[in-house]
């Protein structure tokens, strides 16, 4: 029985206490089905009360982005002179709807691969495609909203200038109260398997987890505080080089996918010698980021959970991949359960949790299971996400909070950008028209070319005949070419075209020592003969092309009309 039904969330209770918010891991799935929750929780007027957000992976996006919305509100650097009221919080809201879309459509998965000088730092230097989203979550996230080039870590504390209701007043449902929330960024630790936390006053492991019993036999990398004047001046400059960006792609390091975060110079071992804090995706540890709110005492509990539920299979695939999926889903959910079951253990009058794999009333969705399946089915890496599929995730976050705070599903939802799809569902064609995008949108690749559209085809097509006339040219004027040298030219080609359109082989190969090493040594001779350099600008060139032409037909493809 899943006990998050059975419990009647107070929501008086939680404007009175310390209310923790958790937004959960699954890239951009998660993010936006977290804009949702966050636009209903405006609409409640619990938005404005939360003390901690605690995110991962996808959630700390949106997490750090929305924390970044509040902190501008609370220290007036609005030029709307808006103020941290009900209404307010809600209109906060819907410019973080419309902002966080259009940042997450410039598609960061493949404009990583973009910039010709970048791609050639990746292959020859001690660079990294991490190195490089940190950057541009820098770049597309955050900086438009402060205007700064980069945002520190120690920067994020907010120092409001309106006053505050304590915690606890009488006042604290009063039109003018609100808190100042504090946000933690967690990531997991490869060194010791802990959970590591960023938060605006240090970084360090967290001493409690609800996961392994509370204490382990593991040393702790100890929380390093911005304010802390007995650590070394080494420890304060790499301390104080923490970015935001630096610190969320820290926590959305899928392994396997990315490689882990290296923070240096911030810890040594008894004997002196320097440590290598090596960082992985916090879902690793805690995928719904509940432990950091037991951790910081708060009395009320919001979950929004974007990880799909773990589904009954009469026929599991046998093939060696999926085996190994399905024993890290069955891992990672009986973690979940784990940590819901503390929630019912010790809060059980003062949490509530939504999750995207939840089967809601009818009236949210028509034919309500087979949406449901394509939205928990949607891919959960940065890849750009059409209007339909970031509506639709919005739509439904926002839907299935509403239904489970006690209230209309769809209540207040007219305000919303994301409405559009519940007037687009009610027409017959149009809706199937929606499904066939969002089940199209559960491929990692190529979706374009699933969308039932010529063009995609046609530009793929045509291109492709300019080389194979250029090749029946030269074999009609040219002697005879041996077939051992069509063989040679043609495994090069090949090999080209792969090192230029999956830059994955890379970060494949770096996960084996050897290869690692040889493509070091291999770098060290290319770079002086410009090949990094060459091998740069072909991998920017496709992903150049893939950004202009291909991603920008999948999403005018997708958009709501």
């Amino acid at each position: 029985m899943d006990r998050t039904n059975q419990i009647k969330f107070s929501a008086e209770a939680a404007r009175g206490g310390k209310l923790g918010l958790a937004l959960s891991g699954g890239g951009f799935r998660a993010a936006l089905f977290h804009v949702g929750v966050l636009a209903q929780l405006a609409e409640q007027d619990l938005l404005r009360f939360v003390s901690v957000i605690s995110t991962v992976s996808g959630g700390s996006i949106i997490g750090a982005f929305y924390y970044l919305k509040v902190k501008q509100l609370l220290e007036g650097h609005r030029t709307d002179q808006l103020e941290p009221t009900a209404d307010g919080y809600r209109l906060l809201v819907r410019e973080l709807e419309e902002e966080f879309v259009k940042a997450i459509q410039h598609n960061l998965r493949v404009i990583t691969f973009a910039d010709g000088g970048k791609n050639a730092r990746m292959l020859s230097e001690n660079y990294s495609s991490t190195i490089r989203m940190a950057e541009l979550f820098n770049t597309y996230f955050f900086t438009p909203i402060v205007g700064a080039q980069t945002i520190f870590l120690h920067d994020l504390p907010i120092s409001p200038i309106f006053d505050s209701v304590a915690v606890g007043a009488e006042e604290a449902a009063g039109e003018h109260a609100f808190s100042v929330p504090k946000l933690v960024l967690n990531a997991t630790a490869l060194n010791t398997g802990h959970l590591f936390q960023f938060t605006g006053e240090f970084v360090g492991e967290s001493r409690v987890s609800s996961v392994t019993g509370g204490t382990s036999s593991m040393p702790i990398l100890k929380r390093l505080s911005f304010t802390d004047d007995s650590l070394t001046l080494t420890q304060r400059i790499n301390l104080k080089a923490i970015s935001l960006g630096d610190a969320v792609v820290a926590s959305c390091c899928v392994p396997g996918l990315l490689e882990p975060y290296t923070l240096n110079g911030l810890y040594t071992d008894e004997e002196g010698k320097a440590i290598a804090v090596r960082l992985v995706d916090g879902g690793v540890f805690d995928n719904q980021g509940l432990v950091s709110l037991y951790e910081d005492g708060c009395s009320s509990f919001i979950s929004s959970d974007a990880s799909d539920k773990l589904k009954w299979q009469p026929q599991p695939e046998e093939q060696i991949h999926t085996v190994a999926m399905r024993a890290n889903d069955i891992m990672m959910d009986r973690i979940r359960n784990e940590l819901m079951d503390e929630l019912h253990t010790q809060k059980a009058d003062r949490y509530i949790v939504f999750t995207l794999g939840d089967r809601a009333r009818a009236d949210i969705f028509p034919n309500d299971a087979q949406w449901i399946d394509a939205l928990s089915q949607i891919r959960t890496d940065l890849d750009a996400f059409t209007d339909i599929e970031a509506n639709s995730l919005m739509y439904y976050g926002f839907a299935l909070s509403g239904e489970k705070l006690g209230g209309e599903a769809l209540n207040g939802v007219a305000g919303w950008g994301f409405s559009a799809i519940a007037e687009m569902a009610k027409d017959t064609i149009r809706r199937e028209q929606i499904l066939q995008a969002l089940q199209v949108g559960s491929r990692q690749f190529m979706k374009v070319f699933y969308m039932g559209k010529a063009l995609p085809y046609l530009i793929i097509l045509l291109p492709m005949l300019i080389p194979i006339a250029f090749m029946f040219t030269l074999i009609y004027f040219l002697p005879p070419i041996p077939i051992s040298a069509w063989l040679i030219l043609g495994g090069l080609a090949i090999t080209g075209v792969a090192f230029s359109q999956n830059a994955r082989i890379t970060e494949k190969m770096d996960q084996v020592p050897v290869f690692r090493r040889w493509r070091r040594r291999l770098a060290i001779v290319m770079k002086p003969l410009g090949i990094t350099v060459i091998l740069g600008m072909i991998g920017a060139g496709a992903s150049l092309i893939t950004l202009k032409v291909f991603n920008r037909l999948f999403l005018r493809y997708g958009k709501l009309e």
